[in-house]
């Protein structure tokens, strides 16, 4: 082998090497999550942006009452990922399932401030402010942290199908009824970022790794 040759075979060994060493110290490697519920117009078609970007939907407004009986809005989760699941204080064990599931999430994130737990009670005629106080309690709950929310049945009805897309149960009665075991995890723009089986621990691991996925992203972004 000559010495043109040689030179030329060790620089093309050489090329992969240099673009790897300058992604390694200039480039950014950070998994990112999808986002859930696109904005859809009258004919049901997705509606994108004028820079060819999908356009969510975001979880909207809403005003409700926390179990120590003060008002909480979307206000009260301004700049904070937050964790939101429905719940029934005095309903079967389901929600049991899934309270003690997110016990665990409030343990991962309990010294971070930016997350926030959110469980919203499907049936707030019965569920006052002390019963919901008292089911915190029941689950060691830090409720500066993790918030137990009830009020209006019909603001309450349209956040959950309006915001996380969630049907009601046909009931045959006079009215429908709330019920799901979905985890639903929403990002500081109030998007929703994730959707778990709450009563399923694989899931509920995979939201905890994908609360963390989040913060990264965050934290990229500065």
């Amino acid at each position: 082998m000559t010495k043109l040759k040689a030179l030329i075979v060790g620089i093309l060994l050489l090329v992969p090497l240099f673009v790897f060493i300058f992604i390694y110290i200039f480039g950014e490697h950070y998994f990112t999550l999808k986002s859930y519920f696109p904005v859809r117009d009258e004919s049901g078609s997705v509606v994108y942006t004028a820079e060819g970007d999908t356009l969510f939907r975001k979880v909207p407004d809403f005003k409700l009452t926390d179990q120590q009986g003060k008002p909480f809005s979307q206000q009260n989760l301004q700049g904070k990922i937050y964790v939101v699941n429905f719940v029934m204080a005095d309903g079967p064990g389901i929600w049991h399932k899934l309270s003690s599931q997110l016990v665990r999430v409030q343990e991962a994130f309990q010294n971070n401030p930016d997350v926030a737990l959110v469980s919203i009670s499907v049936k707030p005629e019965e569920d006052t402010p002390q019963k919901l106080q008292q089911y915190a309690t029941s689950f060691k709950a830090d409720t500066s942290k993790w918030h137990f929310l009830t009020g209006d049945r019909n603001t309450i009805y349209q956040l959950a199908q309006q915001g996380f897309d969630i049907p009601l149960q046909k009931t045959g009665g006079p009215e429908d009824f709330l019920h799901t075991n979905q985890i639903m995890l929403v990002d500081k723009e109030n998007v929703v970022r994730g959707v778990y089986d709450g009563t399923d621990l694989t899931d509920v691991d995979r939201l905890i790794l994908e609360i963390n996925v989040l913060i990264d992203e965050y934290s990229k972004r500065k």
